[in-house]
């Protein structure tokens, strides 16, 4: 189920679902801040597998259509500088968690981490996740990312699990971490 959480606008910056026109300028945007992100941390031919999967133009745009998921872009000066994905019912990575809001990507420009905007993402989803009366957002966390830990520790988030994460042929293992609204 889509809905309109409406703009939320915050020092300059504007969170709101990406529109289809915007899908192919938001996939790069994806595909450049996951290799940022974890390609020193794994294999180049690892790496280059899950890219195609996860943001391969055909993968990325099946995604991007699903009715129950819903990209959403923080822009500042009408320039992306981080994204996150959400999922709910059966779009959701795991089906144990009903009632919940899955957030199954969050990221933001590396240069701009530590400004406050991941807490105003997490706090776009829970009024997202409000306005559709669910009771749960959860996410994975890879347990070898310490600073996203520590991220949602502070924001109140509990490690109830985890789950397992395909990147190309290796089986890493993500926290799942569920904060209750």
């Amino acid at each position: 189920m889509k809905t309109n959480a409406g703009n939320v606008i915050a020092d300059e910056l504007v969170i709101r679902a990406a529109q289809p026109e915007e899908a192919e300028q938001l996939r790069q945007f994806a595909r450049e801040h996951f290799i940022a992100t974890y390609a020193a941390q794994n294999t180049p031919e690892n790496l280059a597998i899950y890219l195609e999967q996860a943001f391969g133009p055909q993968n990325f745009q099946k995604e991007f259509d699903h009715p129950e998921s819903i990209f959403y872009l923080v822009l500042q000066n009408e320039k992306i500088i981080g994204y996150y994905k959400t999922n709910t019912g059966t779009a959701q990575t795991e089906s144990d968690q009903p009632n919940s809001l899955e957030i199954e990507r969050i990221y933001v420009t590396g240069t701009l981490k530590g400004r406050g905007i991941g807490r105003q993402m997490i706090n776009h989803a829970i009024t997202i996740c409000r306005q559709q009366h669910l009771r749960y957002i959860w996410l994975g966390v890879w347990e070898h990312n310490p600073k996203a830990i520590a991220f949602y520790e502070k924001l109140g988030f509990e490690r109830i699990g985890f789950h397992d994460f395909q990147l190309g042929d290796e089986v890493q293992r993500d926290y799942i971490y569920r904060l209750r609204v």
